[in-house]
């Protein structure tokens, strides 16, 4: 979500420069593609970090996912493989992943079952709160035990507590493997500087803090994942200029300024008729409130139902869908997006929309509202919404690492905040974790600090069964525990819209946009 602000003036010659490398011709339709070996897109923010284990917002999740490969990867269909070949689980605690044998980092070492368990144990080390979430993404609360066996090309994860959600976790960016080069230098994996950090099929070239970075593709990467729907040449070359402003985005794209952007709003659909265009369309973020209730935290929301359903009747979903996202978000009833497997849609586990029974408790109140910067419509009417039932509002907006870094960390400091999760991925269970289990500060990702011994039963039976339907019938339970309790309220589903100007295309892989398959086809 962004406001509507100018760009700044050196972003916009950086675009115009990088621009230049690309020519542009026209199909036997007179329609114009590409001559270019280079494609030129967007970030939203600047990159915070390079090093995967400590990615947390968008732009530090793309160039994961481009610098560095993962064991499994998202297929048109399910998971695939992606360093891994074969894998099979003989429990819910016991995963063994065959490797294929021609993945090399880009220094030449070959990656080995012991380079990937050598990343893995890397990333479980950290006590990062972003780290601690990856880790937990993958193996669980409970501690995995790696073992490689490098003549056999096998990578056996045995995990000291039962987790049914093991192969989905390691797809993720934040599971990207970062070769030894890296982790002997973690100050220079962090800034991108290390070459042979890099598993996957991108390099980081050059980048200009806070406007643009370059990558560059590996002359020896033949790793790509093996999807049926992909067609065009990858480039060689990939330039991304900060811009945060979509109408600027849009007017550079229709130009032929940029080769592809990604929009959250209306500024997406004035390409629809736009004949060479395409766009795929993806579910980004699920936003969500949550009430800080740690205990001695401060929040006023500890130990008090009544406030949390207050605020929750008092914000109108369709409300925050059209400040911050044009109206264009899809209607949410979890803790994640509809589309996700295991997900409720059930709306009378909600609270109805009802500001003048909300304002018997919140008149008086002060409350403190966390949101990322950038975010300034949806902001306001927030906390309109919490001023208009009677309390005073207290509005903080630090940049995306930070805000971040407080939700998780620094319960002191926050009553209420605004959460998005990523909605991309489908697992649904690191979204239901954010509201029951252990905290950050004790491992897990508990958000809100909630003790919720009830839900974390239910948690805990999916994680330990074998068994599809049975796992969605115990994560639905746990969802309907966290409602009832309102330890949250959903908002709205951000359905985000990739498109491409004639030459060139993006995919999304049952659901998930993958910035390393943008493509040139002209």
């Amino acid at each position: 979500m962004r406001n509507k602000k100018s760009l700044a003036g050196a972003a916009l010659v950086a675009v115009a420069g990088m621009a230049l490398a690309g020519c542009a011709a026209s199909n036997a339709d007179g329609a114009p593609v590409a001559e270019t070996d280079t494609i030129n897109l967007e970030l939203w923010y600047a990159p915070a970090t390079f090093n995967p284990a400590l990615a947390t917002a968008t732009s530090d999740l793309q160039n994961a996912r481009l610098g560095f490969d993962t064991l499994l990867r998202a297929g048109e269909d399910g998971l695939i493989g992606g360093l891994a070949t074969e894998w099979e689980s003989a429990s819910s605690s016991d995963y063994t992943f065959t490797l294929r044998n021609d993945a090399t980092c880009a220094d030449g070492t070959a990656i080995t079952p012991s380079v990937v368990a050598g990343s893995f144990e890397y990333l479980v080390g950290l006590e990062d709160a972003a780290a601690v979430t990856w880790k937990n993404q993958a193996f669980g609360s409970g501690s995995p035990t790696f073992t490689a066996d490098d003549e056999a090309g096998t990578l056996q994860i045995t995990l000291s507590e039962p987790y049914s959600q093991l192969l989905g976790g390691v797809s993720q960016p934040g599971l990207g493997v970062i070769c030894p080069a890296g982790i002997e230098d973690p100050e220079g994996l962090a800034a991108g500087s290390v070459e042979g950090a890099f598993s996957g099929p991108y390099l980081l070239t050059e980048q200009q803090p806070g406007v643009s970075v370059s990558f560059t593709l590996r002359d020896d990467y033949d790793a790509w994942p093996a999807w049926t729907s992909v067609e065009g040449t990858p480039a060689k070359t990939l330039n991304y200029t900060v811009q945060p402003d979509g109408n600027t985005s849009a007017n550079l794209l229709d130009s032929g300024g940029i080769d592809g952007a990604r929009f959250y709003d209306s500024n997406a659909l004035r390409f629809a008729d736009e004949e060479g265009f395409s766009t795929v369309t993806f579910a980004s973020s699920a936003y969500n409130l949550v009430f800080n209730q740690t205990p001695g935290s401060g929040s006023i929301f500890e130990g008090n139902q009544e406030l949390r359903t207050a605020v929750a009747q008092a914000i109108d979903p369709q409300g925050f869908n059209d400040a911050g996202l044009d109206g264009l978000g899809e209607t949410q009833y979890t803790v994640n997006s509809a589309g996700y497997s295991c997900a409720l849609e059930d709306p009378s586990l909600l609270q109805s929309y009802d500001p003048e029974v909300a304002s018997a408790e919140l008149a008086g109140q002060t409350i403190r509202l966390l949101i990322m910067s950038n975010w300034d419509p949806a902001a306001d009417y927030l906390a309109e919404s919490l001023r208009a039932a009677g309390a005073t509002v207290e509005v903080s907006a630090p940049d995306p690492a930070e805000w971040s870094s407080q939700m998780r960390t620094e319960p002191q400091n926050w009553d209420v905040a605004v959460a998005a999760e990523n909605a991309g991925p489908g697992l649904i269970h690191l979204s239901i974790a954010r509201y029951l289990g252990p905290t950050y500060p004790q491992g897990g990702t508990n958000v809100v600090g909630a003790e919720n011994a009830e839900g974390a039963a239910f948690f805990a039976e999916a994680m330990e069964s074998a068994d599809a339907d049975e796992q969605c019938a115990a994560f639905e339970s746990a969802q309907e525990t966290i409602l009832e309790r309102v330890d949250m309220m959903p908002l709205i589903t951000d359905t985000h819209r990739y498109v491409t100007r004639p030459g060139f295309a993006a995919y999304v892989f049952n659901g998930y946009w993958d910035p390393s398959a943008v493509r040139i086809t002209g």
